[in-house]
């Protein structure tokens, strides 16, 4: 045949280009030509290979995508240069926008920056760099578009230096070296700037045609349901008459996304169902349903169970970022702590809980126990422990010492091959992923850089996540394929059973045009292609319902995750529009629960998100009628139905030097009474069951305990010193000496055991903490030259408890009294320090207590207990039981004997609210503060037999009794 221009033919749909192509080639085949047939994909070269394969007249043709035909043709006629692979290309664009930093104008080497010059390089480097200054002013190029172009010159250079070429301009050089054959391009929508340049050469010398599917009507075929065949043939046309339903389409519209698997779920097994009955009277193998999701992998991993329980095989088509594989993570983890940046804990500890890392599950949450509880630990610490215990870590990260990402890489995928339970679809991906980041590697090392700091391209490189659970019986494809919608376009026609297309919002499929540097970049330069995202939208989504043969269902979410109201999609909008009657007006057309036109309401499934266990439970309806009208009769918080179960704190034993063998009594602190008095089930959760307890922190508990041991030291060193008490004469002495005394205990607060409650600053707002609150401490001291006139500091942090038993309500008390003044005639204050005060600490704050059997006790009452500890312990006669605050603000609170102390010694004290006698100790049933200290122990005595017998009920009482309480679900639960 002679030559003749470039042309294009648009057909009604893909099969009747197909139609035109194949009679075209087999005219060339008449004439002894050797034609080539361009497709836009593999998927497409897969199918029309197919449809080719029985049709003796385009024997000989060869069907390739551009990329590969214009490699292999460049190998055979090219000047020895070989072409640049994805990864190449990205490596040497990064490296040409940092060697231009130091121009201001030069963009940063970001990911959407190395991308954005990537698809540029790929569709036109050889017009692009071939623009030079006095070509560059003509255009009238932004300082912006300046700095692309000479970025991508020095990306050409680099390219020249190593031997490589880009496939554009092996595109560009082709033309004047191929010998003069046919060239025929079937189904492109959008022709790349490099084909084109290629394809238009080309037919100076040659046949060069194009076919394109214009996406107008169906190809016909008896298979298709009859209201398929008209949605589609109606689609995208106006004026023309309504579709008439008839069941072959469907519509899932649940309230929201917790509503929407369940529901597909059901729908999906009912046309699973339909098509095995179908197949079987027809005598045929069942086609399989389609499933398309915006995340297909992630719709796949929570329907794949639920699906297999019910005898349906799935198959996931995806792909999912390096960095989000598991082999990713467990290398991304390695890497941060070779290079100490990022959260290094989390990242040894999910290696160590990986499955690669070949430990156990005891001995990586040992490991992260140890971890967690020490502030101290850095990258060096867990290098040396997971080396110790992992050997696939210690090789990987002796590798990784040296630089030698191929070598960690190595040890990692061993680790991979050898790992004890992984499915078989998981130790693909593994091994899919290790071989990915290898090709990395070789091409880091094949363009000359270091692989570690070009690691953020590997970790959003696509790595395959294919996924199949086991085929039932001998079929010889899954009941059900999970897969993106673009995918589902390129199936052939009537080639699937059921359609299901989800997430059918505006969110999910935008329509916008998405304009950048490049896209005017290559306006300017004539070489922009059209771009029409409507229209695309509507190629793809025709393409994919012509694959369906019996059936499709659409599902569209009416709410957001956040309650806002969801937008259908602009494809579901004109798939409905098709079975609107234009006689009928869109406001009254339109059903209000599942906005739909209002002759497909009896075709459409509703659901809500109040069944939210049945929902995420993923129960099919079958299930759910069969439990209904059941009721269950669930426990609520802290209810336990056999007290035997409830771990009580330990209890006096053998080996307890001095304790009453006979009693055998629950041991307990003051803290721990006055928590369980605040609330029971508080108490249990975070002191039984230390649900709180998981990392060391740097939080009130630290900073108490910091400033407690300061003030103990402090009072010591004053004491040896010679000073009896802080006055206005020696302040300024005192001030010094506890600023020593600070810094000297900060700097050993790292090698602190856990138990100690270690302060470690790690970062700059922690250690600006650390000096405020010395700041604090000293100016404490000018509060205590008031403090107490007649009073001198005599004991700190007074034990008791330990080494000889000491009886307190009906329990074993073990503590520690902060500090225990004493003046010249044997009268005693007991004072508890705190960091701040709040009205609880007041001895009238006060309210019944249900485990004390209704004893009237103050919210707090740790002071009164410690009270005791001095009258039996020492013989004390104690006239105070003070809660005194360091903090900011100070503050005086707690109970008092008004007969001996007044506002003169207690500074800012309420007298009403804290002295005894007075009101609030008249209402505990005691006239003196000495009978105050008696009755409370009276009460707390009640609790403890509470305790004993194992009540733990939610009973929360005091100003904030749920402030920092590890159960957010308890029913009881209030705001302070």
């Amino acid at each position: 045949m002679n030559a003749m221009p470039f042309r294009s033919h648009i057909f009604d749909n893909a099969d009747a280009a197909l139609d035109a192509a194949r009679s075209l080639l087999s005219e060339f085949g008449e004439t002894g030509e050797d034609p080539t047939l361009l497709v836009p994909t593999s998927a497409a070269a897969l199918r029309v290979r197919c449809a080719l394969a029985d049709d003796a007249d385009a024997f000989g043709a060869r069907v390739e995508t551009p990329e590969s035909w214009i490699a292999d043709r460049w190998e055979l006629f090219g000047d020895g240069r070989r072409l640049v692979d994805g990864v190449e290309r990205e490596l040497l664009v990064r490296r040409a926008l940092a060697e231009g930093s130091s121009d201001v104008l030069c963009p940063e080497p970001t990911p959407g920056m190395i991308d954005l010059a990537s698809a540029l390089a790929r569709e036109a480097l050889p017009g692009i760099v071939s623009v030079g200054g006095a070509e560059a002013q003509r255009l009238v190029l932004g300082d912006a578009e300046r700095a692309l172009v000479d970025a991508l010159s020095r990306y050409a250079g680099l390219l020249g230096e190593r031997g490589l070429a880009e496939a554009s301009q092996a595109a560009w050089e082709l033309p004047a070296l191929l010998p003069a054959r046919p060239l025929v391009l079937l189904g492109f929508d959008e022709v790349p700037c490099y084909l084109k340049v290629l394809s238009e050469a080309l037919s100076v010398r040659t046949v060069v045609a194009r076919f394109d599917d214009g996406c107008r009507a169906p190809f016909a075929d008896a298979r298709r349901a009859p209201e398929l065949t008209s949605l589609v043939g109606r689609l995208y046309k106006a004026d023309a008459d309504p579709v008439e339903p008839t069941g072959a389409v469907r519509f899932l519209v649940p309230a929201g996304r917790y509503a929407a698997p369940a529901l597909v779920l059901d729908e999906l097994l009912d046309a699973i169902a339909r098509e095995r009955e179908a197949a079987a009277r027809q005598e045929r193998d069942p086609l399989p349903a389609v499933v398309c999701a915006r995340d297909p992998l992630g719709l796949f991993d929570e329907l794949a169970d639920a699906l297999g329980e019910k005898g349906a095989s799935v198959a996931v088509v995806a792909t999912r970022p390096f960095s989000q594989t598991a082999f990713g993570r467990a290398f991304g983890a390695l890497v941060s702590l070779v290079i100490g940046k990022g959260r290094l804990v989390e990242r040894a500890t999910d290696f160590a809980l990986g499955a690669f890392s070949g430990m156990s599950i005891d001995a990586a949450g040992r490991l992260d126990a140890a971890w967690r509880g020490d502030r101290t630990v850095d990258a060096a610490r867990l290098i040396r422990d997971l080396s110790a215990a992992s050997s696939v870590a210690s090789d990987a990260l002796e590798a990784l010492s040296r630089k030698d990402a191929d070598g960690a890489l190595r040890a990692l995928e061993e680790g991979a091959r050898e790992a004890g339970g992984l499915d078989a679809a998981s130790r693909a991906e593994a091994l899919a992923a290790a071989a990915r980041a290898r090709r990395f590697v070789d091409a880091c090392d094949m363009v000359g850089t270091d692989a570690l700091p070009a690691l953020p391209l590997l970790e959003r490189a696509p790595c395959p996540a294919s996924a199949q659970t086991p085929l039932q019986g001998a079929v010889a494809s899954p009941d059900a394929m999970f897969m993106s919608l673009s995918d589902a376009a390129e199936l052939p026609m009537c080639s699937v059973s059921a359609l299901f297309i989800c997430d059918l919002t505006s969110k999910a499929y935008p329509v916008r045009v998405e304009e950048d540097t490049g896209t005017l970049l290559l306006e300017r330069l004539g070489l922009a292609r059209p771009v029409d995202p409507l229209a695309a939208a509507r190629r793809r989504f025709f393409r994919a319902l012509c694959a369906a043969r019996s059936e499709v269902v659409c599902e569209r979410e009416l709410s957001t995750q956040d309650a806002a109201e969801a937008y259908p999609a602009v494809m579901l909008e004109e798939l409905l529009d098709c079975y609107r009657d234009a006689s009928v007006g869109p406001a009254e057309d339109v059903d209000r629960t599942t906005s739909l036109p209002v002759r497909l309401v009896p075709f459409a499934r509703t659901a809500g998100e109040d069944a939210l266990h049945e929902n995420l439970a993923l129960v099919s309806a079958d299930v759910l009628a069969l439990g209904a009208g059941e009721e269950w009769d669930l426990p609520r918080v802290g209810e336990v139905v056999r007290r035997d179960r409830v771990a009580l704190p330990r209890r006096a034993s053998e080996g307890s030097p001095a304790i009453d063998l006979d009693e055998g009594r629950i041991v307990l602190s003051p803290s721990a009474l006055e928590a369980y008095l605040e609330c029971p089930c508080k108490w249990f959760a975070s002191r039984r069951l230390r649900l709180s307890e998981l990392d060391a922190g740097f939080g009130p508990l630290e900073r108490g305990s910091f400033s407690h041991s300061v003030l103990k030291s402090f009072y010591e060193r004053f004491r040896e010193a010679g000073g009896r008490r802080v006055s206005s004469e020696n302040v300024e002495a005192a001030r010094v000496l506890l600023s020593e005394t600070f810094e000297q205990l900060l700097a050993i607060q790292p090698e602190l055991e856990r138990s100690f409650n270690p302060l470690v600053p790690r970062t700059a707002v922690e250690r600006a903490e650390v000096r405020e609150l010395k700041r604090t401490l000293l100016s404490y001291l000018d509060r205590e030259c008031g403090l107490l006139p007649g009073f001198v500091p005599e004991r700190f942090e007074f034990e008791f408890g330990g080494h000889a038993a000491f009886s307190y309500g009906g329990c074993l008390l073990r503590g520690s009294v902060d500090r225990i003044d004493v003046n010249d005639r044997g009268q005693a204050v007991v004072i508890d320090y705190k960091g701040s005060l709040s009205r609880d600490h007041a001895l009238a704050a006060a309210s019944p207590v249900a485990q004390a059997a209704g004893a009237l006790l103050p919210h707090r009452v740790q002071a009164l207990v410690y009270a005791q500890v001095a009258r039996r312990a020492l013989g004390l006669d104690v006239v105070g039981a003070l809660y005194v605050s360091y903090g900011r603000n100070g503050g005086v609170s707690g109970a008092f004997d008004r007969t001996v102390l007044g506002p003169v010694d207690l500074p800012g004290i309420d007298e009403e609210g804290c002295g005894a006698p007075g009101p609030a100790c008249e209402a505990m049933g005691a006239a003196s503060f000495s009978e105050l200290v008696d009755a409370v122990e009276e009460g707390i005595a009640c609790a403890v037999r509470s305790l004993s017998q194992g009540v733990i009920d939610p009973d929360p009482r005091g100003g904030d009794p749920c402030g920092f309480c590890p159960v957010p679900a308890c029913e009881r639960r209030r705001d302070a």
